[in-house]
């Protein structure tokens, strides 16, 4: 019986993904979709670690929880740009009123946020650092561990997702987008060493409708709780009633893509 070739790279894997976030932290003054592109890469090397959980159970813990400090350290400048685009994006899709209420409320974000406290970029280096030297300490894992690691992350997902669909849970819904984002990375970088059908472009299409929903629910509960963010009460009516009606039409774009990711017999 012929042998199998070399296991996937975790840790080479783990460490590109790192170097590219840390390399993205450097453009955060010129350009704030770097924080974006560098929430990705920790994201993806999660996935990653994720997968990793089975030749190193202690490690991977220690790199999740790292990286969930380092994300609510980059979500200071990521949360408030997130829900301007999305104010933006309701305009470009609404009728003159409507946009002209949305571009109002992006603008009052974007100027609230300048008053904000900011990304501290000096722990988010150190942040990238930590997890970049955990990465380099990861053990050799074999075929069979990969493999196992990948069908972990694949049941998670499917749980998730039946837990998910038609839920009106928000928490619910959440956590089926950042399973379904953890499968579709890691099927996504380990390519022909992911066990079965890898079906990312359904993956990705489902976390993207999750994900303009639960931008739809935040800017909703944002103008909620800071109604001064719209110019009156009209365009507030407005924009609530729209956001509502993107909101639930993604939820149902989610739960007829999820149809797809059925097993087939």
């Amino acid at each position: 019986m012929r042998s199998p070739g070399p296991a996937f790279d975790l840790r080479a894997a783990l460490t590109t993904e790192l170097r590219a976030a840390i390399d993205e932290l450097e453009l955060v003054h010129n350009e704030i979709k770097a924080v974006h592109r560098c929430r990705v890469r920790v994201k993806r090397a999660r996935a990653l670690s994720r997968v990793g959980r089975v030749c190193a159970p202690g490690l991977s813990s220690v790199f999740v929880d790292s990286a969930r400090a380092l994300m609510r350290n980059l979500a200071l400048a990521r949360d408030p740009a997130a829900l301007s685009e999305a104010a933006r994006t309701a305009a470009r899709k609404g009728g003159k009123k409507s946009a002209m209420a949305f571009e109002t409320v992006a603008h009052a974000i974007d100027e609230t946020a300048a008053a904000q406290p900011t990304l501290n970029l000096e722990a988010a280096r150190a942040g990238l650092k930590d997890l970049l030297a955990l990465a380099q300490v990861w053990p050799e894992a074999s075929h069979r561990q990969i493999r196992r690691g990948a069908k972990r992350l694949d049941r998670r997902a499917r749980r998730a997702r039946r837990r998910g669909v038609d839920s009106v849970d928000p928490v619910e819904r959440h956590k089926w987008r950042s399973r379904e984002k953890d499968r579709f990375f890691a099927a996504s970088i380990l390519s022909e060493a992911w066990p079965g059908k890898r079906r990312r472009k359904t993956c990705e299409k489902i976390g993207d409708a999750l994900g303009g929903e639960r931008d739809a629910l935040l800017l909703m509960e944002r103008l909620v709780s800071e109604p001064e963010l719209a110019a009156d009460e009209r365009d507030l009516r407005r924009t609530l009633k729209s956001l509502n009606r993107r909101r639930a039409k993604l939820a149902r774009r989610a739960d007829r893509l999820a149809e797809k990711m059925r097993p087939t017999p």
